[in-house]
């Protein structure tokens, strides 16, 4: 079939081809990973204009974003040489990525259940001082909502600063509708939405989603995990939801890490309204008993580089006996994968645990191709029934671990805004890891199946879960 360049189906095909071409440009200038190369040039080839419409909306990491929302700058509170050796050379990774170094003298503790967590937030809340800055990705009206936003209006009616940033996309009907939002304003406090839609579209910045949990009172009390701000992950026994609440952790910290949360709260804060808060102030540690070492790091386009990712990367090699991942989704970017494959052959013990049916049939049809080549390598999977499981946890040989608001997946690792923690407190890991027995006790294995469609078609996902 031949096209004459009188046709108009000839412009149509060159303009399209030139489009293509840009947008191959454009993603090696990224230097994305051949498994998200392939996986869009797949996509820009079959649909065609389509493609490019999805890349230009979807497909941003970084792009173009140095003109939208600066770096955040990642202050140092104090030089603390880490415990053990992968400590050590975390600090070290993380430092040379320009992410502040560890802390000492933290307090750290699991909020054990939904009902803990939420009477830990309102308890921070009825007794905060000066200043409350709250930023997650979902905060829904709900009962749990409802209970949150009054108890924050009547702190701004005391005369408390109150901050509340939401992910335009994640609380989408507050985004629509935000009417009660304006309640907040009245008593004196504020909110401000992250990437609004419509502007983000525009600027191919839709992509790029706020993702972070950063519940900070005072600068002195911080609650943050993977916990939202809704029915579904915490509230008290009156408003349980008909199917049960989902499984998620928040930890309470108290100590020098605030002031990094603060830094990082300050930053998007900024990029949401343009209104430059105070300073955050240097913690005093001078007398303070020795306390849990900790480290912040966020993740996403307003880092410099990919440190999450670099330091998974490497604590997956580090490992020498036990990497136990706890995730709602896994959808491994290829050296991820290549890391857990390669630490089965060297005799690690591999667990991974996640919800048999997450809240997105997309990524639930993307993991199992990855699934079921880690179960074959020799490692072991176990599905979690009861409810969703929406925790995020990977403990390294008891010796590290890691929490926050990031799941096992590609968006996660390079596109959305995230922040997490790593943590070396034998007794903090100790108790996660008896939380990870615990949920396997309630658990069955993964069993893939033998059905050859099925595995075509567990292949055939694993082309697009790259962009997913």
């Amino acid at each position: 079939m031949s096209f004459s360049i009188n046709q108009p189906i000839f412009w149509l095909y060159l303009f399209n081809l030139i489009l293509v071409l840009s947008a191959l440009l454009h993603m090696l200038y990224q230097r994305r990973s051949p498994q998200n190369l392939m996986a869009w040039i797949l996509t820009l080839i079959l649909l065609p204009y389509i493609g490019i419409l999805i890349y230009v909306v979807f497909g941003s990491r970084k792009f173009l974003y140095k003109q939208g929302k600066p770096n955040i700058d990642m202050q140092s509170v104090s030089q603390v040489k880490p415990e053990n050796d992968l400590a050590i050379q975390l600090d070290r990774l993380l430092r040379s990525n320009h992410i502040a170094g560890t802390t000492n003298h933290n307090r750290v503790s699991l909020c054990p259940n939904d009902l803990d967590a939420f009477e830990q937030l309102m308890q921070a809340i009825d007794q905060a001082q000066s200043h409350i800055h709250l930023e997650t990705y979902i905060l829904e009206l709900d009962q749990t909502g409802q209970a949150i936003l009054e108890a924050l209006i009547n702190k701004a009616k005391q005369g408390v600063q109150v901050r509340l940033l939401l992910d335009a996309m994640g609380s989408f009907s507050l985004y629509l509708r935000p009417g009660q939002l304006k309640k907040l304003k009245k008593a004196g406090g504020d909110y401000a939405f992250f990437q609004p839609l419509w502007s983000s579209f525009f600027k191919s910045q839709i992509n790029l989603r706020n993702h972070r949990k950063i519940y900070l009172f005072d600068q002195t009390t911080l609650l943050t995990g993977g916990m939202n701000l809704s029915n579904d992950y915490l509230g008290n026994f009156s408003t349980q939801p008909e199917n049960g609440r989902w499984i998620d952790l928040m930890f309470k910290i108290e100590g020098p890490i605030t002031f990094h949360y603060q830094n990082v709260f300050n930053a998007d804060w900024f990029y949401a309204t343009q209104e430059k808060l105070a300073a955050p102030h240097q913690p005093e540690t001078d007398g303070l008993a020795p306390g849990e070492i900790m480290q912040a790091v966020p993740a996403g386009p307003d880092i410099a580089s990919d440190a999450l990712f670099d330091t998974l990367l490497h604590s997956l090699y580090f490992a020498q006996d036990h990497i136990q991942i706890v995730t709602p989704y896994f959808i491994p970017d290829s050296s991820i994968m290549n890391a857990l494959l390669i630490a089965i052959k060297r005799g690690v013990k591999v667990t991974l645990l996640t919800p048999e049916s997450s809240d997105h049939l997309i990524f639930d049809l993307g993991r199992s191709s990855y699934m079921r080549e880690l179960i074959e390598a020799g490692g072991e999977i176990y599905y979690y029934k009861d409810t969703m499981l929406h925790a995020k946890l990977i403990i390294i040989d008891r010796k590290s671990m890691l929490i926050g608001s990031a799941n096992f997946d590609y968006r996660s690792l390079f596109i959305n805004h995230e922040i997490v923690n790593f943590i070396y407190s034998k007794p903090l890991i100790n108790q996660l890891s008896n939380w990870v027995e615990i949920l396997l006790g309630k658990s069955e294995p993964y069993r893939p199946s033998d059905h050859r469609l099925r595995k075509l078609f567990e292949n055939l996902t694993r082309i697009v879960a790259p962009i997913l």
